[in-house]
């Protein structure tokens, strides 16, 4: 049982932290490209994932104007994706940048995506979500100009704009509560631990404190990505959008995770509940990894367009 939770949980963290720094390589021998003009991004892949190729396309035409538009970006630049067929593939582009969990990471400085396409198949997150996930990361350091955000709003933003909350994530977050072991935001500034357990805590984390933060002011991620651009200062904008500094959220936001998830902590050392749901998590497991299977196969098989 716990092997199968811990598998679960690698799988719920598809996407490695989009502050990574460093540069990926050319694309390997055998790559191809397209490019669509709208944005005038480049996707680059091998032949014999053509058809994933044009379904990542399609997801970023609709994904774009959506990302760019919840944050006030208005000229978008153009950004390459790098589909790698395989792990092999993956770790030559990414070397060594990227947790062993990770299967897609972003790199804003050089405006660049790369997807682990078979890792991507295997996990529970649909390939939209990894894309508009990554996404974010990309156009929101445009958007910034380039201004360090903490590392807890960075991802917490690509999460809410990926909408990749999920019951799995509302089940760890309550058993995290459970047993005590809830950072601060303080603690989410810099890169997330390679750690898989604690890295999927820090995104549950950052997910909550971003959704409260615009629950709070729905309309203001706009006018605080304006901010943090013009003043060169996250903790600055904050203060000047939300009328009070980081540090006050942090404590509040640790209350509220507390007092929401506390009693519904207690019932999962009940064994009446925590072995049917434990089971429904395995079962939904097992069929998506043969979903997948089956779709990166059809894509393979599909080739390029004739």
């Amino acid at each position: 049982m716990k092997r199968a939770c811990h598998i679960l949980l690698l799988c719920a963290l598809a996407s490695a932290a989009g502050l990574l720094s460093g540069t990926t390589d050319a694309a390997p021998d055998g790559y191809v490209t397209r490019t669509f003009s709208v944005y005038g991004f480049t996707i680059h892949y091998p032949v014999r994932l053509e058809a994933m190729a044009e379904k990542v396309e399609n997801i970023l035409a609709a994904s774009v104007p959506d990302v760019a538009g919840d944050i006030g970006l208005e000229t978008i630049q153009p950004i390459d994706v790098y589909l790698a067929p395989d792990e092999g593939a993956f770790r030559k582009l990414h070397r060594g940048i990227v947790p062993e969990w990770g299967s897609a990471y972003s790199v804003p400085a050089a405006r660049k995506m790369v997807i682990d396409a078979a890792a991507v198949l295997r996990a529970p997150r649909p390939l939209e979500v990894v894309i508009r996930h990554e996404l974010s990361h990309l156009l929101l350091e445009q958007r910034v100009g380039g201004v360090r955000c903490p590392t807890w709003f960075v991802e917490g933003l690509a999460m809410v704009q990926s909408h990749e909350w999920t019951f799995t994530d509302q089940w760890n977050l309550v058993t995290s509560v459970a047993n005590g072991r809830v950072p601060m935001l303080e603690d989410l500034e810099e890169p997330f631990p390679l750690s898989a357990e604690k890295a999927s805590l820090a995104y549950r984390v950052s997910f909550i404190a971003v959704e409260e933060l615009l629950r709070e002011r729905p309309g203001e991620l706009i006018t605080f990505t304006s901010f943090i651009r013009e003043l060169g200062s996250f903790d600055d904008a904050f203060r000047m959008t939300f009328g009070h500094p980081p540090e006050d959220f942090s404590e509040r936001l640790h209350a509220v995770i507390i007092k929401r998830y506390r009693t519904a902590g207690r019932l999962i050392h009940s064994a009446p509940y925590w072995l049917p749901i434990g089971l429904l998590f395995i079962l939904a497991y097992v069929l998506k990894r043969i979903r997948n299977r089956r779709t990166l196969k059809r894509w393979e098989l599909e080739g390029p367009a004739p």
